[in-house]
């Protein structure tokens, strides 16, 4: 019917020759569609659901690309229903063939497409747009297209050949169940001995299983038997999307391996693996129009293109393999995509302010520390307690010789029991008043090194929490890579079957793509290595999984983010502004320098005590009192004494007060001032050193995240810019412009620079941790107050600095 692009450009000129030529109504043509299916059927079948969808989507995209060209139609009486019989599809087709008022037909399911390509001498284009596995069909297939006049037809690379040996490979099934529509073999003869010798060679056999035109997934699951091992599921049209989720249910309730003909979008709903890639409805019909177009311009349908091409790799579903009982091997693993979904319900999910908080909450090292504080809040209490009273009791019993007691006169007793009580009380003292200073101050200087631990666990925690996205980031570089890698072993393969090139490159994509599996093996163990790491800093199992959520470049929540920090960095003078804000910030807020201090002013009491130890005595308060409980032997009871003496009643009370200084300790005192001063002038060198190092610290901070905060643009710009090279170096490699060399040059440059991009935004955010952490002040524990008053601040230190309002942009 169209003959040349010259009479089509003849017939039909473009609108705008048209509007210079004949304002004539655009050329009207009419697409006659055959489907499989009754019309008006129940769309909730399988093959009804993505037919009229895939009907509508092509309806669209032909009215776009044709509309300044061509009135295309869709009469709805040139809409013929297949009603699932070939008979009536091959009548469908030939009224349609045979209708003067047809210009092309198309076909949508897969029986209507199949029974379309093996119409002979067709006398009008025709598209077949559901083509599955044209080899099991015997279609015509040359250098791209189908060579026979007027037949054209679009297909996603699938193969049943290819399945069923990789399920094998998978699983090492013996015998496979093939679960299909009765349909398949009257449309496909050759099914049943195409799959079998696909398996044949690896010593299992293949057992076609016809499902009925009513069964459901319950009926279908009958007729598989008890010793069923493994069953393939090619496409099952006149199965509702219910019934086909019940029928998955079933397989994997069974724990029956399963491997669907569809693919990805098949292991998307719960088959445990496939490899043909998703179907990609938009693609479809964007590439029908296109050849429906380019028919109506006059070129032949035979010369079309009819592989629709998409990168395809082996999808696994983890949640069936799980429930199966199945779990692939290492190797399966790197070169598969894992499809994961019921793994992740329940699992918490990590901010960075979560992971955080968390490690403050659970950190076993800041609770080790926070009992060291609590014990020196107890030293503390006992230094206090020098100062209160001292009250002893205490009870005796001392027996004496008999002569003793006889001539004691009455003052002792052979056995006497006595209960005494002592009470002391310092009135003086400067050692023990100047020690609880001291010990206050150590207390202080031990909050401090709390916090200073706190301020490590919250680095700790965000640069672990850091390091497990920037793993799973690289990791998933390192998986996008392997499927590319694998695309261009397809692209290798079938230029060699195209007599495009030899056999070398496909041996050196084999090679590389085992080097990319070993990349892939390594970072998928670096995630569990920092996983690992991370749940030590919180003190969670080594080895519980997470959902962690990806912070935000410009997060307002980060007063020191990026945005903040792009109005302050803009220029050297502001940036030094800046610099000099956060080192005093630093240094003010260190706990470090905070802990020096408690420690200098302990020291200086020490040495106040040193000093006054030479002339300041201790003054104290005692009282005694002793009663004799009991007295029994000689010199006990009422016998009179000699002399005259009267005995001694049984009560003895004492009161004192006592003043202390030592005059001369062999010289300790002289050592112990000058140990002080030794030790003062110490601690105040190290603070000083410690000041200094927290200004490096937060001027290096400030210095590499000035550096790593661009570096995230430009090295967005260089992974694009690679992209865009591979897209060209690969498109030039499919036509036989440049060698392997040039391809893998350009795939190893694109994997770097992803890898370059995905690490420069981790590495600015882990500046952005250590900057705080310098600065001792950590986003995470700041109220909003805080954070307004820290903006206040930094206002007003950028107007002192330079006498003008400072950089807007937060």
């Amino acid at each position: 019917m169209f003959t040349g692009s010259l009479l089509a450009a003849v017939l039909f000129p473009t609108a705008g020759a048209r509007a210079q030529i004949d304002p004539r109504p655009l050329p009207v043509v009419r697409v006659g569609v055959v489907v499989d299916w009754t019309k008006g059927g129940d769309p909730e079948l399988q093959g009804i659901a993505n037919g009229n969808q895939t009907l509508e989507l092509i309806r669209q995209e032909i009215a776009a690309l044709t509309g300044d060209e061509f009135d295309v139609r869709f009469p709805d009486d040139k809409l013929l229903g297949g009603s699932w019989i070939m008979a009536d599809m091959r009548a469908a087709l030939d009224q349609l063939l045979a209708d003067p008022e047809v210009d092309l037909v198309l076909t949508i399911g897969v029986f209507s497409s199949a029974l379309g390509c093996q119409t002979p001498d067709l006398p009008k284009p025709l598209v077949a747009t559901a083509v599955i596995d044209a080899d099991l069909q015997g279609l015509p297939f040359e250098r791209g297209t189908t060579s026979v006049h007027n037949l054209n037809y679009v297909t996603i690379p699938q193969s049943v050949v290819r399945d069923l040996r990789r399920f094998h490979e998978l699983v090492g099934f013996s015998k496979v169940h093939i679960l299909h529509d009765p349909l398949a073999p009257v449309f496909f003869p050759n099914l049943y001995p195409y799959a079998q010798d696909a398996v044949t060679d690896l010593g299992a056999v293949t057992i076609p299983v016809p499902m009925r035109d009513t069964d459901t997934a319950s009926s279908a699951l009958a007729l598989l038997p008890a010793d069923a091992e493994a069953v393939y599921l090619p496409p099952l049209p006149r199965m509702s999307h219910g019934e086909y989720a019940k029928l998955i249910a079933g397989l994997r309730s069974r724990r029956l391996p399963s491997f669907a003909l569809a693919g990805r979008q098949d292991v998307l709903k719960g088959v445990l693996a496939g490899v043909a890639p998703e179907s990609n409805l938009l693609r479809l019909a964007r590439r029908v129009a296109l050849n429906v177009q380019r028919i109506l311009l006059g070129e032949d349908a035979g010369t079309l293109p009819v592989i629709l091409e998409q990168p395809e790799h082996l999808v696994i579903n983890m949640d069936t393999a799980r429930a199966i009982g199945w779990y692939p091997n290492w190797r399966v693993l790197t070169e598969a995509e894992r499809i994961e979904t019921e793994s992740t319900l329940g699992l918490r999910k990590f901010s960075l302010g979560d992971a955080v908080m968390e490690a403050i909450a659970r950190n076993l090292g800041l609770q080790a520390v926070d009992r060291g504080v609590a014990a020196g809040a107890e030293e503390v209490k006992r230094a206090r307690s020098v100062l209160l009273p001292q009250l002893d009791v205490a009870i005796s019993g001392i027996r004496v010789d008999k002569d003793r007691a006889r001539t004691s006169f009455g003052n002792l007793s052979q056995d006497t029991v006595t209960g005494s009580s002592t009470l002391s009380q310092i009135l003086y003292s400067d050692e023990a008043r100047g020690n609880l200073t001291v010990q206050h101050r150590l207390q202080d200087a031990r909050g401090y090194d709390r916090e200073s631990v706190r301020l490590d666990v919250a680095l700790k925690a965000s640069v672990g929490f850091l390091n497990v996205l920037r793993a799973q980031t690289l990791d998933r570089v390192e998986e996008e890579n392997l499927r590319l890698t694998e695309s261009n072993l397809e692209l290798a393969r079938r230029r060699q079957a195209l007599g495009v090139s030899g056999p070398a490159d496909v041996y050196r994509w084999e090679s590389q793509l085992a080097a990319d599996r070993r990349d892939v093996i390594a970072a998928n163990r670096r995630v569990d290595a920092v996983i690992a790491a991370f749940n030590r800093s919180l003190n969670l199992p080594l080895e519980q999984r997470f959902i962690v959520v990806e912070p935000q470049l410009d997060d307002p929540e980060l007063r020191s983010g990026r945005g903040t920090l792009r109005s302050y960095v803009d220029n050297s003078r502001s940036f030094e502004i800046f610099r000099n804000f956060m080192v005093q910030e630093g240094v003010e807020n260190a706990p470090e320098l905070m802990a020096f201090d408690a420690a200098i002013a302990a020291q200086e009491r020490e040495l106040v005590i040193a000093r006054r130890s030479f002339w300041s005595p201790e003054l104290s308060l005692f009282g005694e009192f002793a009663h004799d409980i009991d007295e029994s032997g000689v010199g006990s009871g009422d016998a009179p004494l000699p002399f005259g003496l009267r005995r001694p009643n049984e009560t003895d009370w004492s009161v004192g007060i006592i003043a202390s200084l030592p005059l001369f300790e062999g010289g300790a005192r002289n050592a112990r001032l000058s140990q002080a001063i030794e030790e003062l002038a110490q601690l105040r060198k190290e603070r000083q050193a410690a000041a200094e190092t927290v200004e490096l610290r937060v001027r290096t901070a400030l210095y590499r995240v000035a550096t790593s905060s661009p570096a995230i643009d430009l090295n967005r710009e260089s992974a694009a810019a690679a992209d865009r090279n591979l897209e060209l170096v690969t498109d030039q490699y499919s036509q036989g412009v440049v060698s392997i060399i040039d391809l893998l040059d350009a795939q190893r440059n694109a994997l770097v620079t992803e890898q370059l991009a995905a690490n420069s935004v981790y590495d600015f955010l882990l500046d952005l941790m250590d900057l705080q952490r310098s600065s001792a002040n950590f986003d995470f524990f700041l109220s909003d107050d805080q954070r307004r008053a820290w903006y206040e601040r930094l206002d007003a230190f950028f107007k002192e600095s330079q006498k003008e309002p400072a950089p807007s942009g937060r």
